[in-house]
Parts: C-alpha cells; sequence; structure tokens
C-alpha cells in the first residue's frame, strides 16, 4: 500500500499493511518549534532557520519535507493562508490582536487570551463586534493548485488542517470561560445567538476552503475543545441541548462539500458524550487524552472501534512522554499498537503537541518505537 491506500484503509476500518503515521498534518499534532528543532539537531539533520510555523499561540510548526520522510509519516497538509485585508495588530509588549479582536499575550513559550472582546457584550452588540470575512480571497490564494500537486503527484494522505473556531470553544473564548458558562444557564438567548454566530462563520470558512481543496483532501479537520481532565466542560446534557446541535449544522456541511472524513479535535474527558459525535457525523476522534477521565484507550477502542476511528493516544504528553524511560516509552507504544490497530481505525501520533520539555531522545523514541511496531503488532488476546 502507498501512504494514502494505507490511510483510506484505516480510517474506513480496514486494517491497513501497517499502522499510519502522523507528525505535523495538523496544527494539533504537530511538534512545538523548540522540541522540532531540539530533535533535528539531535538527528544531525541541522536546523531549519524559520520552520513554518502553524499556530502561533501554541508555537507549532510544520515539519520540512526531510523531517516527514524520517519518520515516514503518510500524510501532507494543507492549510488556509492569511486574509489579504487583515494583519495582526502588534502590541510592544509581545502581544497581538487577531481577527477576532481577541488579544493574545506571550507568556513562556504560548499566548494566552488577556482581552476578550465580548466579555461585556449583550445580543444587540454581536452584530457590530468585529467578524472575520470568511471570503477575503487571500485565505486561499495558491491553495487548489499545493492540493492538487500533492493528489495528483504524491501518494500521500492530504489534510485539510483545522483553520477556525469551534462554536463552544470559540464563545468561551470571545465571552470568557466563566461567563459563557454562565450564559449557558442565565441567558440562553444570548448564548444561543452567539454559538449560531460563530457557528455561521466556521461553515462559510469552510466553504470558501473547500471550494479550494474539497476534491483532493481525505481528512478535513475542526477543533472545538470540549474537555477537561476530569469531565467535560459543561454537563453532557447541555452539550446536548446547545453544543450538539451548531456541531451537527457544521459537520453536516463538510460532509456536503467533500468526501473527506471530518476529524475532530477535543482534548480531555470526552468519554461521556463519544456516542453524540458519532451521531453527528464524526468520524475519526483525536486526540485519545489517556491521562484524562475515562479515556482509557482499550475502553475506547471496544466501545466506540467500529464506528470511530482514533487519531491519537499513541504516547501521553502530559505523563509518559516526558518523564519515561525509553524502555518504558518503547513498551507504551507497543502496547498501544497492540489494542488500537487490530481492525483498522488507528492513526499513531501522541496524544497531543510535543512540548518543549520533552528531551529529543525521547521524542526520537517514541516515533522510532512506532516505525519498529506499526507492521509487527500481536493483536492482545482478552
Amino acid at each position: 500500500m502507498n501512504s494514502r491506500e494505507r490511510v483510506l484503509a484505516a480510517i474506513n476500518h480496514k486494517e491497513p499493511d501497517k499502522v499510519p503515521i502522523d507528525l505535523g498534518a495538523t496544527i494539533v499534532t504537530a511538534p512545538t518549534r523548540i522540541a522540532y528543532q531540539n530533535l533535528r539537531e539531535y538527528l544531525d539533520m541541522g536546523p531549519e532557520l524559520e520552520p513554518k510555523t502553524s499556530h502561533r499561540q501554541m508555537d507549532t510548526v510544520y515539519p520540512k519535507e526531510d523531517f516527514f520522510l524520517r519518520y515516514e509519516v503518510d500524510f501532507r497538509p494543507v492549510y488556509m493562508k492569511g486574509p489579504w485585508a487583515f494583519e495582526p495588530k502588534e502590541m510592544p509588549d509581545d502581544s497581538f490582536y487577531d481577527e477576532f479582536n481577541l488579544r493574545w499575550k506571550k507568556a513562556s513559550y504560548y499566548y494566552d487570551v488577556v482581552e476578550r472582546p465580548l466579555a461585556e457584550a449583550t445580543i444587540e452588540d454581536l452584530d457590530t463586534a468585529v467578524w472575520p470575512d470568511p471570503y477575503d480571497p487571500g485565505r486561499v490564494e495558491g491553495v487548489r493548485d499545493e492540493a492538487k500537486a500533492l493528489y495528483e503527484n504524491t501518494e500521500y494522505a492530504i489534510v485539510a488542517d483545522i483553520m477556525c473556531l469551534g462554536p463552544f470553544e470559540g464563545a468561551c473564548f470571545l465571552r470568557g470561560y466563566e461567563n459563557f458558562c454562565v450564559d449557558l444557564y442565565y441567558d440562553t438567548k444570548f448564548a444561543e445567538a452567539l454559538l449560531d454566530k460563530i457557528t455561521d462563520t466556521a461553515i462559510a470558512l469552510w466553504d470558501h476552503f473547500l471550494n479550494a481543496v474539497g476534491n483532493y483532501i481525505q481528512v478535513a479537520a475542526q477543533g472545538d475543545d470540549v474537555g477537561m481532565q476530569h469531565s467535560t466542560y459543561i454537563s453532557p446534557e447541555m452539550y446536548r441541548k446547545f453544543v450538539k446541535p451548531r456541531q451537527r449544522r457544521l459537520f453536516d456541511f463538510i460532509h456536503s462539500k467533500t468526501d473527506a472524513k471530518v476529524f475532530y479535535h477535543s482534548c480531555g474527558s470526552v468519554y461521556e458524550v463519544i456516542p453524540d459525535f458519532i451521531e453527528i457525523g464524526v468520524d475519526i476522534l483525536n486526540p485519545l487524552q489517556r491521562s484524562a477521565a475515562k479515556m482509557d484507550i482499550a475502553t475506547l477502542k471496544r466501545e466506540f472501534g467500529k464506528d470511530l476511528s482514533f487519531w491519537g493516544g499513541g504516547i501521553d504528553v502530559q505523563q509518559v512522554l516526558p518523564f519515561a524511560s525509553l524502555e518504558e516509552i518503547e513498551e507504551d507504544v507497543k502496547r498501544t499498537m497492540e489494542i488500537m490497530a487490530p481492525g483498522g481505525g488507528y492513526v499513531f501520533v501522541p496524544s497531543h503537541n510535543i512540548q518543549a520539555d520533552v528531551s529529543p531522545d525521547r521524542f526520537h523514541k517514541a516515533y522510532e518505537s512506532a516505525l519498529k511496531y506499526r507492521h509487527q503488532y500481536q493483536p492482545v488476546v482478552s
């Protein structure tokens, strides 16, 4: 099998010749800049002077082609470009304003939101608030040609990378997590209007993006974090009432525009709402945050593996990858393959972006082990 055939088999719940591997196909599976540069140095690959940023706030990068080849990555990303009519407003304190007028300030390696434009807003303010222009032509400048070239001239699976806020996470960013969660109880009219506005914007962005790349991609990736370490942010009942209908509308639209599978990213403990994800058209769940409550990979594979593919959970980036021995990392990857690979429906990648504190030998061991066991796993006998 070539990479595209391998990936299509896996995400259609057929066993491929070996487990597909990702490392940088999306903003949530890309390495952070420091981890990437450290590993390049460790491998004597030479530094990449200006790696392409995939997500400024998380300081993640799209790896160079030699890095993809080194780890036999089966995917290549296509991504939306910046609009012609907007440039981030840079501030002297190492902060900037984005298209939503969110102000992000650098904190150590990353950026956090320090000003939320709708923190004091009323429902009347939504129409006059700052919203991106989804159809700015700069967003797709050259993107169709890039996707077509990847499709026709390579054998990789092509991923349309995450490029917009999801309804729940977007509302929390713009309003503030506490404010928005209170809105869901005490100002539901405002909460629903805000969710609808964000969903409409996301659908328009996907319309513009998929008009350019929809014929060439195999995966369309969307994020919308609804999980925390121990539970969902809001109750499953509240999720089903307010968030699920908007996500359904978004995923239905993506499915209507392309044959690509819908990849949905949500960190944290989402076990209670996974059946809802399946119901609204999620084909692939990322990640499996194994350190979160109720996210045991064997349980998830057993209960949901017939309906859902899993992209991630190869190794935990919170507790294992930064601290485990090299031998423990290899054993963890091997065990993961044994659990997740049988029957297809699995793509190897760690549970989230590999962070700056992960030493390059551990980073390398995780992927060296994946390459070793991706084609020789033996299914676990229960």
